[in-house]
């Protein structure tokens, strides 16, 4: 697998190289839909054919409706984007509206149909030609999943946006070998009260989630930074990783 990381910071830096979170599993595929999704040219764009929603946050859909203007008169409609009950709930009705964005339900049948919404729940397995791409539950302060994909071999986990605690430990041991473990780690420390609250990761929850694992990943790749505690995390985190292998993205 070639994974390119377009977008993965906690919220807007200013760094244009580094958007909200956006992954891109291949040409025609990407995980969540964050303002890193600009990264990619007008006809790179137009070659993604499937966007995999972990859940319906803003910095995890904010390139999906302009997105998706782009795509009118690609050759290769619909663009399917997969995702949980409540977030296409919440996209249909706070999004695709007709007031903050067009509606797109007239836009989702037939020969021209710019968009298709297909709903899945954790458990549920996706195969796009030899990839294989699953939906598991993570706790979250929405209904959210990660996404466990297979390739060639290859095992990639993404757990978007969660908290360490049973659902997470349950759920990647059930995974078996991994070999990038992409986790999120939102807060230092300090903020314990804000991380718990909002469920996300600070370092001591982070090595937490790891500690709990029956098989340590091969490597792990550290996400979600919010802005304004980005340094001091990227700084900790790399003095004192919480894995053998870790990049802080």
């Amino acid at each position: 697998m070639n994974i390119q990381v377009l977008g993965c910071s906690g919220g807007l830096s200013g760094d244009n190289k580094n958007g909200s979170t956006c992954i891109q599993l291949r040409s025609n595929i990407i995980i969540d839909a964050g303002t890193g999704l600009n990264r990619l040219s007008l006809a790179q764009m137009r070659q993604v054919r499937h966007v995999f929603l972990t859940h319906s946050h803003m910095d995890h859909i904010a390139a999906l409706p302009t997105f998706l203007s782009n795509q009118y008169d690609s050759e290769h409609l619909p663009v399917t984007v997969y995702a949980l009950p409540h977030t296409l709930a919440k996209l249909r009705d706070n999004i695709f509206n007709g007031d903050i964005w067009p509606e797109f339900s007239s836009m989702t049948e037939g020969a021209g149909a710019i968009l298709k919404f297909e709903e899945i729940q954790p458990g549920h397995c996706v195969d796009i030609d030899d990839m294989s791409i699953k939906a598991f539950e993570v706790e979250h302060s929405v209904p959210t999943v990660g996404y466990s994909v297979k390739n060639n071999g290859q095992h990639f986990v993404f757990c978007a946006d969660t908290i360490a605690g049973s659902v997470l430990t349950q759920q990647l041991n059930a995974l078996g070998d991994i070999d990038t473990l992409m986790l999120e780690c939102a807060f230092p420390d300090e903020l314990m009260d804000v991380a718990q609250k909002t469920k996300h990761m600070t370092p001591s929850l982070l090595r937490e989630a790891l500690a709990s694992l029956k098989l340590q990943p091969k490597e792990l790749w550290v996400t979600h930074l919010k802005p304004s505690y980005e340094a001091q995390l990227r700084e900790l985190l790399t003095k004192t990783p919480p894995h053998k292998n870790t990049v802080v993205l």
